[in-house]
């Protein structure tokens, strides 16, 4: 738990903070823990829509083009300016942002540029695991092009797309005359069908300075993408597996490791390099992984002893405002 003369400290602090994909599921998480642990202060979000959600959370919300327009550059430079610190929470302002911070007055709340790159594809990302963790990996993760006709395909198959998307956007397919009425798109692929029967975990792993910390929630998955549901699995075999993963790539931040647990494999079938969706989740039960993270940035306490992980069962609801 974080020492509680830094913590009251910390609480008076000042800060200008920008987050991207501020009306989106981790843009509200993220934004939601920072009135918390930096209430003193400013929040500032960005969204490519008019209004939503982040309304009732953020200082102000600036409307801007989704980040492959060639006016994103542009209109976010202006934006960022006297911001103490940015969080990109979209993976297309991740990516942007890697390749666009060389400014280092700009502190921005991302992994290092090979981490984003590694992980950006799936099927990058299977064939790390392949080489390094293949108990872990996917038997077939190939993208959707005329070559996949030659390889051997075990259906039924996920079909989704190779760069983010969350958990939106996949079908199943359950056999080759089905595949061959997909039109070849080399931004999709394919890969083993991971059966909705099997429970579905998501894991947070902050490596930072002298933190190491791992933590797994068993979870349910809404129809809109977002977890819905989740408890705490406490398993340390598992978690030094996973923590594993980030010593391999020498992991200076944080990342999220999603896997299906079948038989006695655990298949790993996303890594996204950055925080998820379920981090307020985490901070509600002590592991706040956004905090220590934005604290190391910014070069704030950098120890952090005795966290305390609650006990807890989580949920996630919807929420209705009425302004007149």
């Amino acid at each position: 738990m974080i020492d509680q003369n830094c913590q009251n400290k910390l609480k008076k602090m000042a800060y200008k903070f920008l987050i991207t994909g501020a009306h989106g599921d981790l843009g509200l998480s993220v934004a939601k823990i920072l009135r918390k642990n930096f209430k003193d202060s400013k929040i500032f979000g960005t969204d490519i829509i008019d209004h939503g959600p982040g309304d009732f959370i953020f200082n102000k919300i600036y409307k801007v083009p989704k980040a492959s327009n060639k006016f994103y550059k542009k209109s976010i430079i202006k934006i960022i300016k006297n911001k103490s610190i940015t969080i990109p929470c979209t993976d297309s302002e991740i990516y942007f942002f890697s390749k666009n911070s060389s400014n280092k007055k700009n502190l921005i709340l991302i992994n290092r540029n090979d981490v984003i790159e590694l992980f950006k594809e799936k099927v990058a990302t299977n064939i790390f695991l392949k080489k390094n963790f293949p108990n872990f990996s996917l038997k077939f993760c190939y993208k959707l092009d005329k070559s996949i006709f030659k390889k051997k395909i075990l259906f039924p198959i996920f079909l989704k797309k190779n760069i983010g998307s969350g958990n939106k956007n996949y079908n199943k397919i359950n056999n080759l005359k089905e595949l061959k009425k997909i039109k070849l798109k080399s931004d999709y692929i394919i890969q083993e069908y991971l059966h909705d029967k099997y429970d579905e975990f998501t894991s947070a792993v902050i490596r930072i300075n002298t933190i190491k910390k791992v933590l797994i929630f068993k979870r349910k998955i809404h129809v809109l993408g977002h977890t819905y549901y989740a408890e705490i699995i406490k398993n340390k075999i598992l978690e030094n597996k996973i923590m594993s993963i980030a010593n391999k790539i020498d992991l200076n931040g944080c990342i999220n490791i999603q896997f299906k647990k079948i038989g006695n494999r655990i298949i790993i079938f996303d890594i996204n390099p950055r925080l998820s969706s379920t981090v307020l989740f985490r901070d509600m039960v002590g592991f706040k992984d956004c905090v220590w993270w934005i604290k190391s940035l910014l070069k704030i306490n950098k120890t952090f002893k005795n966290v305390k992980i609650k006990k807890a069962k989580l949920y996630k609801s919807f929420s209705e405002s009425f302004i007149k």
